[in-house]
């Protein structure tokens, strides 16, 4: 996803693309009549990576629909910062994080009658803390598949992260 030379998602961004092209060289083929489609799904797959990886936003088989959101966000400062939303049948989900001096600052929201799902692995993995010193709608919790972890109940919490 970082790289930027050709072939790659980063190349087509670098080279003002805002929708995922049909050819990895779409901006050399704008005379050819071939290329037709500047918003081609076969590439755009680097989104569900964005999502479930980047933004950390996935669901479980065992409980599917997002009823539980699994939640293992990946701050990276190569990439800055994410903001994604997710309009899901519950409502919106939303993971934004910025990373900067060596901390990624994570907000993220649960909407009603849900649960959002941290397994303790990933918790301290990541070097999450939350940001204010106690949250009522955070505990602890056996997760969908038995594992061990942090149940979020719906609203929007804070955490901070330090980056590795």
């Amino acid at each position: 996803m970082l790289n930027t030379q050709y072939p790659s998602w980063g190349y087509l961004i670098d080279h003002g693309a805002t929708t995922t092209w049909e050819r990895w060289n779409g901006d050399q083929m704008k005379s050819d009549p071939s290329m037709n489609s500047y918003n081609h799904y076969a590439y755009g797959a680097v989104a569900d990576w964005i999502y479930r990886y980047a933004a950390g936003v996935d669901t479980t088989p065992l409980d599917a629909g997002f009823h539980t959101v699994v939640l293992h966000p990946t701050f990276d400062a190569r990439l800055g910062s994410v903001d994604f939303t997710y309009p899901s049948a519950y409502g919106v989900i939303r993971s934004q994080w910025k990373a900067e001096n060596g901390t990624a600052a994570w907000h993220v929201t649960i909407p009603a009658n849900t649960i959002g799902w941290i397994s303790e692995a990933e918790y301290s993995a990541s070097h999450l803390k939350p940001a204010t010193a106690h949250d009522s709608g955070m505990t602890s919790s056996s997760g969908p598949d038995g594992e061990k972890g942090f149940k979020l109940l719906s609203g929007t919490y804070e955490f901070t992260a330090d980056l590795k």
